[in-house]
């Protein structure tokens, strides 16, 4: 009995669901489509038969299907709709196409470059470590191998290695082409240290770390496939570096970059640099620490207790450079050092694509809010037959969504173009840029994005378009409409115009930035001057006489090359690093090494100055007679040099014929001043020429130096020649970073420039819109008003009053805007001091100039609904009326 009484109530249930689904089919699908809400469906239909839970389940699953369905039907009036309207969207889909593909842009270089963590393990816990001297005025500088050694004591850290502070050249020779390579000099647990596995083989060992080791060497990936075919038995085998030998004990893994960008082949023994004597390598203080904090360690105790190291080691070592009481060590995270130098630009740049999507909104809005009034009749027409508001605004919503949808993948597809050219050749100098790519995360923040930015910019039209007066637009008087719409969009169009401001002020004070920097005079004739780096294997040439030959053999050869005019050898070429020498000028009291001021040093050949184009302000340069190991000690000082130690140059007593003394030597009778030569911008035009040394090549034969040569035409036309006479000289010597000098001065203002290029073009567009969303307002307010227009001239106004009645909207609107930009950019621009050279932030002729020009295209954009207005027919007007 008890299975028949089971059987009967299951009957009975199931008969209930299926007149609660008839119900609900019959009597509120149509009700819940047009957007009554579960709630409200599911207490109607419980009143009714009294059985919650299958009332709810049935309610849900039809608003369910009811929501999807009208969802459905939305979609695809909005491409009916978009159809017949292609102008509208094709507009609104370029416009959304350039502002979501900026920010998507954008977004993937701060993602990579600031938001992601570092690609190692536990990445916050890496730290660096410099050196901060006051006395120099320098931040961020190297310390001794004698330092490192100290540190490495530290409680504070897991462990502790160093780096050489920049890369080192070496020649790859073997049975194929000799190859120039970067190569990093690093300590043996640096992979440890950051968390990073060989893809194959070792890291180094610890016995490889010590002077006299086994000579091993761990290549990058890139090499190992195009110089090694992937060979996956590489590990152990034998490789050439500098005529040296070494055994590869590794393969890092693709992408790899630490210390330093473009680097092939990684060294143990940070201190050991070639192109340093082998005497001053744990003296010289060019290394950078890399620490990993113990876990529960905090930053500032870890600085707390390098503090009282450091006070230790100058008391220890006062004869070093890197020791004095003022000297101080700045411990600051891996990531923050890296980045330190771009954040700026970047977070310019994002605040400069985000306003023009800001802009772009408003202006799309506007159109759409144009759009909506076209319109009022058909949504009257749906909202008197049943359509509640809410469906309304849904329909609206759709279309909006829709179009930013579409335009957001149309953006995906230009971001993709954009950062091939904002990472070519690394233009900007960003730190990982190698990690710059379009993966999930960017695609998901772009459809995000998307969704946002049709909701942002089709709301308030949607709000406004569903809000209606039936009777009114039914009986066709809709002006009063219209003219809300017209104030709606006046409000969007000031805002079009105050944020194009704050883009074009921030464009300008980048351009007169760039254009006074190029303005500077870099201190040498970059017109026809090639040059390249070349690095001597100091295995065979391990003395300064075989260097000194090779250099001026190389530089006869070339110079006797048709179409030279002038070769010459440097340690370092203009706007690339320098090596800096303590010094003291003769007849001063003596000090201490590490209390002397420093210079840069340039170790140079004959003919130096005129190859390059430098002009001699006093005496004279160096002849073939003066680069002679017999020759005296002679030196060229350059005029910031003259300035700092003679306070009367060029007046007073001149310094040509005085004497220095260079390092800590205090014996010799020093070196003589020779000439005095124009300050040359070294290291680079933004940075102003500080106190220079130029010695004769003999006296420091450099391990690898740079080589410049003049021509009569084209550069690089003879660069097949030079390398030939090279290689008649060392079959095995290659060349590396083979640029003209126009080349190298320009990459010292790629990042302004190319800064400047990405914010003009912003705020062109930004300009563009905002001369559109003026010219929509006047040409629909002339539309709205014909009547208005036709009564005045009915009772006599001219034509010139109806142009300035009409053309004074388009700049109470421009003026509105431009007085909220103008305040916005005194605030927003001093964010861009970093970036801008000899110009204030708030420079008074820049905010005037681009005022003015925005009260131009006022004009201009107002100009022909203007005179559109002037031909309006006061009969024909009136009729309408």
């Amino acid at each position: 009995m008890a299975w028949r009484r089971f059987f009967r109530r299951e009957h009975r249930v199931a008969e209930s669901a299926r007149d609660i689904q008839f119900y609900l089919d019959t009597e509120t699908r149509d009700n819940i489509a047009r957007g009554m809400s579960p709630v409200q469906a599911h207490a109607a239909a419980v009143r009714k038969f009294g059985n919650p839970t299958l009332v709810r389940e049935e309610v849900y699953r039809m608003h369910s299907i009811g929501f999807l369905d009208a969802t459905w039907q939305d979609v695809r009036y909005s491409l009916r709709t978009m159809r017949k309207s292609p102008v509208f969207a094709l507009t609104a889909l370029l416009i959304l196409t350039l502002g979501i593909g900026a920010n998507t842009a954008i977004f993937t270089v701060i993602r990579a470059v600031l938001l992601k963590p570092l690609e190692y393990r536990d990445p916050d816990r890496l730290l660096r470590i410099s050196v901060e001297d006051p006395n120099q005025g320098v931040q961020d500088m190297g310390f001794t191998q004698f330092r490192c050694d100290q540190m490495s004591s530290a409680r504070s850290f897991d462990a502790l290695s160093c780096f050489f502070i920049s890369t080192e050249d070496v020649t790859l020779s073997g049975q194929l082409a000799p190859e120039a390579l970067k190569a990093a000099r690093v300590s043996a647990n640096f992979l440890y240290i950051l968390g990073v596995k060989p893809l194959l083989g070792r890291s180094f060992l610890g016995q490889e770390d010590r002077t006299g080791g086994p000579a091993v060497a761990m290549i990058s990936a890139a090499l190992w496939s195009r110089r090694f075919g992937a060979d996956a038995t590489l590990a152990g085998k034998a490789l050439t570096l500098n005529a040296t030998r070494y055994t590869i004990v590794g393969v890092l893994p693709s992408g790899f970059q630490f210390p330093h960008e473009g680097v092939d082949v990684w060294l143990s023994r940070p201190s050991e640099f070639s192109a340093l004597p082998p005497q001053a390598w744990p003296r010289t203080p060019y290394l950078i620490g890399l620490a990993r904090l113990k876990s529960g360690v905090s930053l500032e105790r870890a600085r707390a207790e390098l503090g009282v190291l450091n006070r230790q080691y100058n008391a220890a070592h006062p004869e070093l450079r890197d020791a004095d009481r003022k000297v101080t060590l700045r411990v600051v995270r891996l990531k923050e050092q890296l980045v330190s130098n771009v954040r700026t630009t970047l977070f310019v740049l994002a605040a400069a694509v985000g306003l023009v999507l800001f802009i772009a909104c408003a202006n799309i809005a506007s159109l759409l809010l144009a759009r909506a009034a076209s319109r009022s009749r058909e949504f009257a027409l749906r909202a008197a037959l049943g359509a509640p508001r809410v469906r309304l605004i849904r329909q609206l919503l759709s279309e909006s969504v829709l179009l930013a949808f579409v335009g957001g993948g149309l953006g995906a597809l230009l971001a993709k173009w954009s950062l091939r050219i904002m990472t070519h050749e690394n233009a900007l100098s960003l730190p990982r840029f190698g990690e710059i790519r379009l993966d999930a995360a960017v695609l998901a923040f772009t459809l995000t994005l998307s969704i946002l930015t049709g909701v942002l910019f089709g709301l308030f039209p949607a709000l406004h378009a569903s809000k209606l007066d039936l009777a009114g637009v039914l009986r066709e008087h809709s002006q009063n409409a219209g003219a809300t719409g017209a104030g709606s969009r006046g409000l969007l169009v000031m805002g079009q115009v105050a944020l194009s401001m704050v883009l074009l002020i921030g464009a300008a004070l980048l351009l007169e930035s760039l254009i006074r920097l190029q303005s500077v005079d870099p201190g040498l004739q970059p017109a026809h001057r090639l040059t390249m780096q070349i690095a001597l294997p100091r295995v065979r040439y391990d003395t300064g006489l075989k260097r000194m030959a090779f250099y001026q053999e190389l530089v006869r050869r070339v110079e006797a090359l048709p179409g030279v005019h002038g070769a010459a050898v440097a340690l370092t070429l203009p706007m690339g690093p320098k090596w800096a020498v303590p010094f003291q000028v003769m007849d001063q009291p003596a000090v201490n090494v590490n209390e002397r001021p420093q210079a840069q040093m340039q170790s140079v050949t004959a003919g130096y100055f005129r190859t390059l184009g430098i002009p001699l302000r006093r005496g004279r340069e160096y002849v073939v007679r003066d680069d002679t190991p017999t020759a005296p000690p002679l030196v060229v000082i350059n005029e910031s040099f003259a300035r700092r130690y003679w306070p009367a140059y060029p007046l007073g007593p001149s310094p040509v014929g005085r004497h220095l003394r260079l390092g800590n030597d205090q014996s010799s009778p020093g070196l003589e001043i020779v000439g005095i030569a124009a300050d040359v911008h070294e290291k680079g035009l933004v940075i102003d020429a500080g106190p220079e040394l130029y010695l004769p090549s003999h006296m420091n034969p450099p391990q690898s130096a740079g080589f410049v040569v003049r021509t009569d035409g084209e550069p690089l036309h003879l660069l097949s020649a030079i390398r030939s006479q090279l290689r008649s000289l060392d079959r095995e010597q290659p060349v590396a970073a083979v640029k003209t000098m126009d080349e190298l001065i320009e990459s010292s203002v790629g990042r302004q420039r190319l800064t400047l290029f990405l914010l003009g073009a912003f705020a062109t567009v930004a300009l563009l819109l905002a001369a559109v969303g003026i010219y929509g307002v006047i040409a629909y307010s002339v539309t709205q008003r014909t009547q208005e227009l036709g009564i005045r001239r009915a009772l006599g106004a001219q034509q010139t009053d109806i142009l300035w009645l009409v053309i004074a909207q388009g700049l109470g609107l421009a003026l509105a805007g431009i007085a909220i930009g103008i305040a916005g950019s005194l605030a927003l621009t001093r964010l861009m001091k970093d970036l801008l050279f000899q110009i204030s932030p708030t420079d008074p002729a820049t905010f005037c100039s681009i005022a003015i020009l925005f009260v131009t295209v006022a004009l201009a954009a107002s100009l022909i609904p203007a005179w559109r207005a002037t031909r309006v027919d006061p009969m024909s007007a009136l009729r309408a009326a």
